[in-house]
């Protein structure tokens, strides 16, 4: 799969049913997918498929995230959101 495939692949699966996530999730992915490193990506596209609702409560801060490669993302995520 080339760069331009496997970005368009995750840029089109980060558009959520929720408009709350694709705020967050496309426009950090326009911005960070050059400096993802392979294990980053891998993450993120493990994350992706993880549900909507868990999704949102991790970003949002309502909800703690078990998975620490998933709160690593989330914080790089979340130091996206303007104070």
């Amino acid at each position: 799969m080339t760069q331009d495939t496997r970005f368009a692949r995750l840029r089109y699966t980060s558009r959520r049913g929720m408009l709350e996530l694709d705020v967050l999730l496309i426009p950090f992915l326009d911005e960070q997918y050059p400096e993802l490193s392979e294990a980053e990506l891998a993450t993120y596209e493990a994350f992706l498929e993880e549900p909507d609702p868990d999704l949102f409560a991790w970003l949002m801060g309502f909800q703690a995230c078990d998975n620490e490669a998933y709160r690593e993302l989330i914080a790089r995520i979340r130091r996206r959101i303007p104070a």
